[in-house]
């Protein structure tokens, strides 16, 4: 038996700590806030058409600090997952590259918020700020398809998170296909892509977050007895 394999081997307990399920918690209340936010903005925003905007467009005009606060949370969110997996997974490999990935799709959903979108009909070059929030952007969902990925290879060695393994691998490929999706027919088709996107992060993406929190607080361990 290799050295790496024996270190696999040590976590058979299926326990998972306490701080993770707070952390997890903390998590499911992320995206609810971030849900919430979102749809408000439908009504808020009304002259956006859901089906010719994007989610970030939300973040100028009225209220806009309300949505970039939810870009905020949202990130924070994904990092306290991240935090919480990698102290389910201590000890198996694979736990610091989850650890790493949400940490980069948390900074770039922080950064998406932080650093807003142009205005719709923006005239010229992308401003300065636009480049930084597409750049925040491609963090965010790169780091969550390259999640999903790491995540079913170290969930697949954690009893109590075993059968997370596979849906992760599918939720980062989905992730994948409707980021392209909705990029390609931003700039081919127009009209319509919104929904695509609505789709991943309104539905995917934070259905996933709270989904994974839920999960890590039904398997927390029970305080240790005296």
């Amino acid at each position: 038996m290799s050295r790496a394999d024996a270190r696999a081997g040590q976590r058979t307990t299926g326990r998972v700590p306490l701080s993770s399920g707070a952390l997890g918690l903390a998590a499911v209340f992320a995206a609810g806030f971030w849900v919430g936010v979102v749809v408000a903005f439908h009504w808020i925003r009304s002259d956006l058409e859901p089906c010719c905007a994007f989610v970030s467009n939300y973040a100028r005009g009225d209220l806009d600090w309300l949505m970039q606060a939810a870009f905020v949370v949202f990130g924070f969110g994904w990092m306290a997952v991240g935090i919480a997996l990698h102290r389910a997974l201590r000890g198996l490999r694979g736990a610091h590259l989850v650890l790493a990935t949400l940490l980069v799709a948390g900074v770039g959903f922080v950064g998406s918020g932080v650093f807003r979108a142009d205005d719709v009909g923006r005239v010229g070059a992308p401003s300065t700020e636009n480049m930084m929030h597409t750049l925040a952007g491609i963090l965010a969902f790169g780091g969550l398809i390259v999640f999903g990925i790491a995540a079913w290879f170290a969930l697949r060695r954690e009893p109590t998170l075993r059968p997370l393994a596979l849906p992760h691998l599918a939720l980062g490929l989905v992730t994948l296909v409707l980021l392209v999706t909705f990029t390609v027919w931003a700039e081919t088709t127009g009209d319509g892509f919104g929904w695509w996107q609505r789709l991943l992060v309104m539905v995917v993406l934070p259905g996933w977050q709270a989904w994974l929190g839920m999960r890590l607080v039904k398997a927390t361990a029970p305080p240790a007895s005296s």
